[in-house]
């Protein structure tokens, strides 16, 4: 494990990629599958690194992020801020041949502006040159026209996190530029029930197999027929009991006996206790 983890005030520290060898923190984790695997000979040796964490370095350039990472044939997963990314660095790590990427984690936090725009053409050469990587993205902004930056391009995300409460507009985009969505986890959304949007990645994003849902709202009617779209392939469904609207086609009971028939097997809204 490669991380490097500014624990001082942005203003008052940063690091460029020049000298980016002499201000890093390596590691080690017995990981025994990634041993097994990957390691060789000299567990030391930084050809063996598996994982990259870098956070809090607005500074740092592709060029630095690439100059362990070339020397790391092992890497298999890299996490970083959104505002690291940039479309030099996805080309760049397309072009690397011996990187490997199965995990790229991107983490989006308001304090970091500008943020970067990221052209679709970036997107498709890195999604073609790593048609399996794992790309998570996890969003932590509220305002508007971040969110929209986000979502301008055809992103090949496959598990998004939006940890805050989530604009209509950007749930409208999520199906028609995330097609590879295979994870998605909603933290909150007040505008409304929220059944035309999952009905849309049902129908959009054909490898969606995982859904959570936080303070959301969505009808009985809605939910039965977002699990009518998706049954064969959904394989977790997290909803609140408490997020549920009931509708003269199904109360909870009923839709809960509804899902689990189409499930194949036992489902049930999250209990959520009074106190």
């Amino acid at each position: 494990m490669f991380a490097v983890t500014n624990t001082t005030k942005l203003t008052s520290f940063g690091i460029d990629s020049e000298h980016f060898k002499s201000v890093v923190m390596i590691s080690k984790t017995r990981n025994a599958e990634c041993r097994k695997k990957h390691l060789r000979n000299d567990e030391n040796d930084p050809r063996t690194l598996c994982l990259m964490r870098i956070k809090g370095f607005p500074r740092l350039l592709p060029e630095g992020i690439l100059t362990l990472a070339n020397y790391s044939r092992w890497l298999r997963e890299l996490s970083l801020s959104y505002a690291l990314l940039s479309d030099e660095l996805l080309l760049a790590l397309c072009s690397v041949k011996q990187i490997c990427l199965e995990i790229l984690r991107v983490e989006v936090y308001p304090e970091a502006k500008p943020l970067p725009r990221i052209s679709d053409e970036a997107w498709s050469a890195f999604s073609n040159h790593l048609p399996d990587v794992n790309l998570a993205l996890l969003s932590y902004i509220i305002d508007d026209d971040d969110q929209k930056l986000l979502f301008t391009s055809h992103i090949p995300v496959t598990h998004l996190y939006l940890g805050d409460a989530t604009s209509e507009l950007i749930m409208s985009r999520i199906s028609k530029q995330c097609p590879r969505l295979i994870e998605l986890v909603i933290a909150a959304y007040g505008s409304g029930p929220i059944d035309r949007f999952l009905i849309s990645m049902a129908k959009d994003c054909t490898h969606l197999s995982a859904v959570g849902l936080g303070d959301c709202e969505i009808t009985c009617s809605g939910l039965a027929k977002f699990v009518t779209l998706c049954a064969n392939r959904l394989q977790a469904l997290y909803i609140s009991e408490t997020s549920l609207i009931e509708d003269e086609d199904f109360d909870i009971a009923k839709v809960s006996t509804n899902l689990s028939s189409l499930l194949g097997w036992t489902w049930v809204p999250e209990y959520v206790p009074l106190w």
